[in-house]
């Protein structure tokens, strides 16, 4: 049973008409997918349109020096944005003081759609912790850090509990979690890419056309047709 052949795979490799009439019924429906898929790759990112909003983070039972080295910590999740993307904590509390300090008070999606609102962005982000170290020695961050999104209206929140020391490791995760999966932190296809994806596409159509005993200029009717000439 295993070494026998199906007859209708039998009747596909060797019937060249029933090839012809089965690659003409694919090769528009697989045209069009195919063209939709590459129309999408470059259209379904538009970072001109993607604005982000970091209203920076509050750390409570710290020395200012700590919560200052923390901002510069987290701030440099955003590094892979474009500088026009991102609107600074200075630029967003100018623009929107008063809701972002109801903000750090009450952590709502109200109060985050507030500040998204005031700010004209999509993508608002904050941070609030503080140290619960019973060891004077030792710092140690607990917290949340919060991305909002104004078009979902809904807001993601990432748990930290880490010694001060092992923040790098950890905005690094929170880069990869919070940040890099926003539209504007993917980049569009090349050239190059888009080039190597149709070449793809063009040598396996080729390749199956040759498997089927079916010629690239067979348009005519009955058994096959001349190639084109110019007129």
């Amino acid at each position: 049973m295993g070494s026998e052949k199906s007859p209708f795979l039998f009747l596909f490799l060797f019937n060249k008409p029933l090839n012809f009439n089965l690659m003409k019924l694919l090769i528009k429906p697989l045209a069009l997918i195919l063209t939709n898929c590459l129309l999408l790759a470059q259209a379904k990112i538009d970072p001109s349109t993607i604005k982000v909003a970091y209203a920076g983070i509050k750390v409570d039972n710290v020395e200012p020096w700590v919560e200052a080295e923390l901002q510069k910590k987290l701030s440099s999740i955003f590094d892979g944005l474009k500088p026009d993307v991102v609107m600074t904590p200075e630029l967003v509390k100018e623009r929107a003081g008063v809701q972002v300090d109801s903000l750090f008070m009450g952590i709502s999606n109200d109060a985050f759609q507030r500040v998204a609102d005031e700010t004209g962005t999509q993508y608002v982000y904050m941070g609030k912790f503080k140290n619960v170290s019973p060891d004077n020695r030792r710092i140690m961050i607990q917290g949340e850090f919060y991305r909002y999104n104004a078009l979902l209206k809904s807001s993601f929140r990432y748990e930290v509990l880490k010694y001060y020391e092992r923040m790098n490791d950890e905005a690094k995760v929170i880069q990869t979690q919070l940040v890099d999966s926003i539209p504007a932190a993917a980049n569009p296809p090349s050239l190059t890419q888009v080039g190597l994806v149709f070449g793809m596409i063009l040598l396996i159509g080729v390749l199956f056309m040759s498997l089927t005993g079916t010629k690239v200029w067979g348009e005519g009717p009955g058994n096959g047709g001349g190639e084109p000439t110019e007129s």
